[in-house]
């Protein structure tokens, strides 16, 4: 069994059509080959022990040097063969939405919703690339935000202006009041693909707001009293987004035109398959209801089933109108089977394997899959109502599905040229400041020596003033040394600036990268996935290529007091001072 589960990882990437992307750089899987063994009397696989085995089984194993857009990341370490029972969310997981045709129209129906309340939102348009996953809305002031991972704001936009740096500081600066708190009311995350509509259309009426013609160009029954503040306006537009989605008017399109809304997986159906061979208990636990869940499960699945085989087969429960987040925080909530095809439902007091039912909660899923805490893998694309509840409530195992990040490891690779010449001027930068502080305090130093008679003690200016007395040929040329100095930073900083300020453009001309703030720092929303997902990647069908058995293991996370940095030594060839302190024991008395 053990030298199955060898050559089932050895084999990842052996299935070229889960990994689309070809990866155009290789090396030869190499496997560390020991004589000596272990406590437990086991050896590893020699070399050639290894590659003879691989040939017998007409085999072959390599590994990529870039990162594949479709690999499955690690957060925290995870041994799937402890897993014995993994849950899936439905929306945006399992069923695989095309995001711009969907949030086209989620935005469409909310603006019929908003026209219907007297709203002027004739000419406003869809605009996807406005708004992404992760920013965060500040109702207070009509602001779209980019926070990274301290809650410090790198980017923002008015309406649908972005805000320069200066305006940036000026509302958001670190000597601001302003604190980006989640729980305050203020503040909306945008934490799933979902709000993509919302946001954009927000930030629109903003701009109308603003030019006054949000409440001119208003007709009956629009009241002027509940839209004239930035608050308020959200609050309005968050209710018609809730009711395109409460009315089933667009789910019913979506029902109606299955293939224009969503990507069929044939690999989703294998992924799902393979789990239940390896032993998994597989669980589905969606907040749409049972009609609309059934209809889109049934075509995006079952034709790529066995012979014969329903979608609802897959998972020994299926739990649909779940009311996440509730579901993994209240133990008291009813609970109903799924008595007939059209979703007539009947009183159930508990869940049985094979069962279809509505709302309950997650103890009855453990208890009926007799999984708890860590054994339970749960799967969803939401970071709060999925990843952050399952884990926080109930210990759960965590993999996000992050719909963006194919083209967002795709961005990354194309922008690391750029990068690495970015941190190029970085470095330059930082190597002329550093060797101007020595010449400033070397200066400043010397002046000392010769106002004080050489007795070397001065208070000094601080900012190597001239001091008394005449300036030696030394401190002339340092004087100049020092101000040709500070023009090369500035040249650094021209370079720079622009830079950093469109950094990612190439991925969102607003936003920049989606897993980044700021310059080589994290946005806020990679913090959530980093602290709840344990793993993450962009479709389910990515599990695939790893088998139901793999251990993903994170890697270790970097310490700035463990990495190598560049020092530059500055010393003087008069008192070799410049040295930077070596370690040297305390004194324990």
């Amino acid at each position: 069994m053990c030298a199955l589960l060898v050559l089932q990882q050895l084999a990842i990437l052996l299935r070229p059509s889960v990994l689309q992307t070809p990866v155009p750089r290789h090396r030869a899987a190499a496997f560390l080959a020991s004589g000596e063994p272990a406590a437990n009397g086991a050896t590893m696989l020699s070399n050639a022990e290894t590659s003879a085995m691989l040939s017998e089984l007409q085999l072959t194993a390599d590994a990529p040097l870039s990162v594949p857009p479709r690999g499955v990341f690690c957060t925290r370490s995870l041994d799937l063969t402890k897993i014995k029972c993994i849950g899936y969310d439905m929306d945006y997981t399992l069923i695989d939405y095309k995001m711009e045709v969907w949030e086209a129209r989620a935005y469409h129906y909310s603006k019929e919703e908003l026209r219907a309340k007297g709203f002027p939102v004739s000419g406003l348009k869809f605009k996807p690339e406005l708004v992404c996953r992760g920013l965060i809305i500040d109702t207070e002031r009509g602001n779209l935000l980019k926070v990274d991972r301290f809650g410090y704001v790198r980017r923002a936009m008015h309406g649908t202006r972005m805000l320069s740096r200066a305006e940036t500081y000026e509302e958001y600066g670190r000597s601001s009041t302003v604190d980006v708190d989640l729980r305050s009311d203020r503040w909306s995350f945008l934490n799933t693909l979902f709000s993509v509509s919302e946001g954009c259309l927000y930030m629109q009426l903003v701009d109308r707001l603003d030019s006054g013609a949000l409440i001119a160009d208003s007709v009956p029954p629009f009241d002027p009293g509940r839209c004239s503040s930035y608050s308020q306006l959200f609050r309005a537009v968050q209710r018609a987004l809730f009711r395109a989605h409460v009315q089933s008017t667009l789910k019913s399109e979506v029902m109606q035109h299955i293939e224009r809304f969503v990507n069929f997986d044939p690999e989703a159906s294998q992924a799902l398959l393979e789990q239940r061979r390896a032993g998994k208990k597989l669980a589905l636990i969606t907040n749409s209801d049972w009609v609309y869940t059934r209809t889109l499960m049934e075509v995006a699945f079952e034709p790529f089933l066995p012979g014969g085989m329903r979608w609802w087969q897959l998972f020994d429960v299926v739990v649909v109108s779940a009311c996440k987040p509730d579901f993994f925080t209240e133990t008291r909530r009813p609970l109903y089977s799924v008595a007939t095809a059209d979703g007539m439902l009947r009183e159930a007091l508990r869940m049985e394997l094979g069962g279809q039912y509505a709302g309950g909660n997650a103890r009855m899923v453990e208890k009926v899959t007799r999984c708890r805490g860590e054994e339970f893998l749960y799967v969803g694309d939401h970071i709060f109502t999925d990843v952050n509840m399952a884990k926080r409530c109930l210990s759960w195992r965590t993999c996000m599905i992050l719909q963006e990040l194919e083209q967002e490891v795709v961005g990354l690779d194309q922008g690391r040229e750029e990068g690495q010449q970015l941190r190029a001027l970085m470095s330059r930068r930082d190597e002329y400041a550093a060797l101007r502080c020595h010449v400033r305090s070397e200066l400043q130093r010397r002046r000392a020596q010769r106002d004080d008679g050489g007795g070397g003690i001065c208070g000094g200016d601080g900012d190597g003033g001239s001091g008394g007395g005449t300036p030696s040929e030394w401190e002339v040329s340092a004087v100049a040394s020092e101000e040709r100095l500070r023009e090369a930073i500035e040249a650094c900083e021209a370079q720079i600036q622009p830079m950093v300020e469109t950094e990612g453009a190439h991925v969102n001309r607003y936003w920049g990268y989606l897993s980044r703030a700021g310059w080589a720092d994290k946005s806020h929303l990679m913090r959530q996935i980093e602290k709840y997902a344990d793993i993450y990647t962009s479709r389910i069908s990515n599990l695939l290529a790893y088998t139901a058995y793999f251990r993903f293991t994170a890697s270790p996370q970097s310490l700035q007091h463990d990495v190598p940095h560049a020092h530059l030594k500055v010393r003087s060839a008069a008192t070799g001072s410049g040295d930077i302190p070596r370690v040297s024991p305390r004194s324990e008395t």
